[in-house]
């Protein structure tokens, strides 16, 4: 029914902004006009922000993950694998 680049009437307004929320679109005024447009891409995290994010799930902050990753620490197999990862992604963010 609609299209990216389309131009939106005063009378097909709603049913354009229905579609572009299903097609991840925006409806833009351009001068007189009114066009629909693509939804930029969402920026990916980055580094840091995916550390942050993964310590605040897993509770595995730097401190945290050196009493883990200790020798004789008692922590699961699961655990050190997970503060391992983290601390892989972490360590590039500390060069």
């Amino acid at each position: 029914m609609f299209e990216i680049g389309q131009k939106v009437a005063k009378e097909n307004y709603t049913q354009a902004a229905v579609w572009c929320n299903q097609n991840d679109a925006h409806i833009k005024q351009i001068g007189a006009e009114y066009v629909i447009e693509a939804n930029a891409a969402a920026a990916a995290p980055t580094a840091q922000e995916r550390v942050q994010a993964q310590e605040v799930c897993t509770g595995l902050t730097r401190a945290v993950r050196e009493l883990v990753l200790a020798e004789n620490s008692g922590a699961s197999a699961y655990v050190k694998e997970l503060a391992q990862e983290l601390e892989t992604w972490a360590a590039v963010l500390r060069e």
